[in-house]
């Protein structure tokens, strides 16, 4: 490296200050819960709470998970396309990361400990609600497996997708192993 210039001393400051600075990563735990609000008034529910591991227990994240009988599609009655109906869990309510906290696998680990609640209660299929328009969470949801199902003029401006959670697949695989720990660190 001859020929090229020092450093000069105010970069070496900044250098040295974020390279000993103190990581701010904190550890996340998911909670369940009994859910007393389920939309769905199924008998088997689960309430969700992601919470920093510190004395302040910050709320971070959170969703719903009720068994329901219903069709493939996601609706009640089944209808004339899919007469079967059959216990399922439903993602419901809204799987909510607080905005600081977004991009750093609070959702991924929410959802990962919804599938495990589901197969602890006995079912084989994951169904969730999406709004059509919400880009980041579509594409979330498929990345972890999600298949969009076709879309019924009763879905409204949602897409229903499900997954089966026995399925040999990659994440399936993944979700059932021990998790590890998940560190963020506030926006």
């Amino acid at each position: 490296w001859s020929g090229s210039r020092p450093i000069p001393r105010s970069m070496l400051a900044v250098l040295s200050a974020t390279s000993l600075a103190p990581s701010r990563s904190r550890s996340v735990t998911v909670q369940s819960s009994p859910w007393p609000e389920r939309p769905g008034g199924g008998r088997l529910h689960s309430w969700l709470a992601a919470t920093i591991d510190d004395e302040s227990a910050q709320d971070v994240g959170h969703c719903g998970l009720e068994i329901l009988s219903c069709g493939p599609d996601g609706l009640l009655g089944g209808g004339e396309r899919w007469p079967y109906i059959r216990p399922r869990a439903i993602l419901s309510g809204t799987l909510t990361v607080s905005p600081k906290y977004r991009r750093q696998g609070v959702a991924q680990r929410l959802l990962t400990e919804a599938e495990r609640k589901a197969r602890w209660l006995g079912v084989d299929e994951m169904l969730l609600m999406v709004n059509q328009k919400n880009a980041a969470a579509l594409k979330l949801y498929t990345k972890l497996g999600y298949a969009p199902k076709p879309v019924l003029a009763e879905h409204g401006g949602q897409v229903c997708m499900s997954k089966h959670l026995y399925y040999p697949t990659v994440h399936n695989q993944r979700s059932m192993l021990p998790l590890r720990r998940l560190e963020v660190t506030a926006a």
